[in-house]
C-alpha cells in the first residue's frame, strides 16, 4: 500500500464507533486508512452549463467526485480502484482532522454496500452536508469492513487540504448551470382546457425551460410539435383545433429564440390519445400539445 496506508495497523477503532453507535463489531483490530498525502491533495474541478463536478483523487484507493447535473440534487460518488472495501454497512462520518481535537465525530448516513469493487453512491442532503464538513475543515470520512477480514475496519478519507479554492469555483460552476437537463425536456406537454388554444402562464414556463434548453445545446436537431385533441366534435373540427394548439405551441418557440429549421410541427385532431376519453379527467389528458426534442445520433 506504500505511502497511501497511514500507519495502517492503528489503535482499533472502538472507541470512535462506540461514540458514535455505528455498530462495527466489538472485535474490529485494526484501521487501513487511505488519504491522500498533504502535499499530494487535490481537488479537480471540471464543469459547463450541464454539470459539475468536483473530484479528489485518493491515494491507492480512486476517486471520490461530488457531481451537480443540470436540474438534479447533489451527489458524491466514491469509485474504488480495488476491492479493498468489503461488503456491509459503508458508515458516512464527519471527523475532525488530528490537529482539531475536542469536536465528535458525526455519524451522516449509513449506506449498505455490496462490495466487488461497486462505486459508493451518496445522494441529496448527505451529499451537501459532507461538502459543507470539508468548508469547515472537517474530513468527511466513509468506512465499512475490510474485503480480506470482517475484523479489519477500512477508513477512506477526503481531507480538506487544498479545498477551499476549489470548492469556491464549484460554488461558480453550480451557479451557472441550466434549470433543466436533457431526460428533464426531452419529453414534454402542455394541456388545454376544452376547446382552449391560447397559452397559459404555467404553459408559457414550461416552454421557455424548452427554448432555454434548446438556444444551449446545438446537439438537438429536431424538435417534434404535435397537436392533439380529446374525442368531442367533429373529427373535422378536432383536426383543426389541434392544428391552432399546435400552431401557437410552435410561435411561442419561435418567439423565444428558437430556430425555425428544428421546429417539425404536427397536428392530429383525435387520434392518437394517451388514454380513453370515457371520463372527463382522461379526456384532459389527451387535450395536449407534445414536444419532443431530437439529438444527432
Amino acid at each position: 500500500m506504500g505511502n497511501a496506508v497511514l500507519k495502517s495497523l492503528k489503535k482499533s477503532l472502538i472507541p470512535t464507533v462506540c461514540a458514535l453507535g455505528i455498530g462495527f463489531s466489538a472485535s474490529t483490530q485494526a484501521i487501513t486508512r487511505y488519504q491522500s498525502e498533504l502535499h499530494e491533495a487535490q481537488w479537480l474541478l471540471s464543469g459547463d452549463i450541464f454539470s459539475c463536478s468536483l473530484s479528489h483523487p485518493i491515494m491507492s484507493y480512486g476517486e471520490g467526485n461530488f457531481i451537480k447535473n443540470a436540474g438534479e440534487p447533489m451527489k458524491f460518488i466514491l469509485n474504488p480502484g480495488n476491492e479493498k472495501l468489503g461488503p456491509g454497512n459503508v458508515y458516512i462520518i464527519s471527523q475532525a482532522p488530528n490537529w482539531s481535537p475536542g469536536l465528535k465525530p458525526e455519524t451522516l448516513d449509513v449506506l449498505s454496500y455490496p462490495g466487488y469493487g461497486m462505486t459508493v453512491e451518496v445522494g441529496g442532503k448527505v451529499a451537501e452536508r459532507m461538502l459543507t464538513s470539508l468548508n469547515k475543515g472537517l474530513h468527511p470520512i466513509l468506512a465499512g469492513s475490510a474485503w480480506e477480514s470482517g475484523r479489519e475496519t477500512i477508513e477512506v478519507v477526503l481531507t480538506n487540504i487544498n479545498f477551499a479554492p476549489a470548492y469556491n469555483e464549484f460554488r461558480r460552476c453550480m451557479a451557472g448551470l441550466l434549470p433543466v437537463n436533457y431526460d428533464q425536456i426531452a419529453r414534454s406537454a402542455v394541456l388545454f382546457p376544452e376547446n382552449g388554444v391560447l397559452l397559459s402562464n404555467r404553459m408559457k414556463d414550461r416552454l421557455n425551460l424548452v427554448a432555454l434548453y434548446v438556444s444551449n445545446d446545438p446537439s438537438v436537431e429536431y424538435i417534434y410539435i404535435d397537436g392533439h385533441t380529446d374525442s368531442l366534435g367533429s373529427r373535422r373540427d378536432n383536426r383543426e383545433l389541434s392544428k391552432i394548439r399546435a400552431e401557437a405551441v410552435t410561435a411561442y418557440l419561435l418567439e423565444r429564440g428558437v430556430e425555425v429549421e428544428k421546429i417539425i410541427s404536427r397536428y392530429h385532431g383525435e387520434r392518437y390519445p394517451t388514454i380513453d376519453n370515457k371520463s372527463r379527467s382522461n379526456r384532459e389528458r389527451n387535450r395536449r400539445v407534445t414536444i419532443r426534442l431530437e439529438k444527432f445520433d
